[in-house]
């Protein structure tokens, strides 16, 4: 019962994951909504960037690790996230608007293949972001370079790729169910996606 309740036991170390899951969570919606949402690519950045280190036992969940990624990558990170977000806008507006297009051009076929088209878009730039923050988080590269590699490595990962975007389908429909879980969902989540691919991006 002694060992459970050490600093090196069981008790402890979940009690240490849940403050720091709690930690990194409030950071990340901190920074994100200080900055208007424009910062979410640099705190999510940022957030990679601590919980990779966890995992390697490098580091400490705080605020100034936290605050040292997020200013390190602050200008790839906004890009990134930009470019992302408005791709993804575009195809969402996009699909909004196919009833509209379908009175307009009356040809089924040629809609079908255009809306299989954005959302194999939608999807790709889903799999690119599953590994693009966290490349950001570990090397410094250029967006160009990062959508590149993040690209390959998708598709080279599969079956990762798939796991890390039913996980996060997961967290979306907790958030919906029980709120209480951006509390530190968001941070567990990319604890979970960076045990997940560290060994493809170190690889890399």
């Amino acid at each position: 019962m002694g060992r459970l309740f050490a600093i090196d036991g069981a008790l402890y170390k979940l009690g240490t994951l849940i403050i720091d899951l709690l930690t990194m969570n409030f950071l990340w919606l901190g920074f994100t909504i200080l900055g208007a949402g424009i910062t979410g690519g640099a705190a999510t950045s940022a957030l990679y960037y601590v919980m990779q280190r966890r995992i390697e036992h490098r580091g400490c969940c705080n605020l100034r690790e936290f605050f040292y990624a997020f200013k390190r990558n602050f200008k790839q990170a906004t890009l990134l996230w930009i470019f992302l977000l408005a791709g993804t806008a575009v195809i969402l507006a996009n699909l909004h608007y196919i009833p509209f297009f379908l009175h307009m051009i009356d040809n089924r076929t040629f809609l079908l293949f255009i809306v299989g088209a954005q959302i194999l878009f939608l999807l790709e730039g889903f799999m690119i972001g599953v590994y693009a923050f966290s490349l950001l988080a570990k090397y410094q590269l250029r967006v160009g370079k990062l959508l590149k590699l993040s690209f390959i490595l998708a598709h080279k990962h599969l079956l990762t790729t798939v796991t890390c975007m039913a996980l996060m389908i997961v967290v979306m429909i907790g958030f919906f169910h029980a709120p209480i879980l951006f509390c530190a969902g968001i941070s567990g989540y990319v604890l979970l996606t960076s045990f997940l691919i560290k060994q493809k991006i170190s690889v890399s």
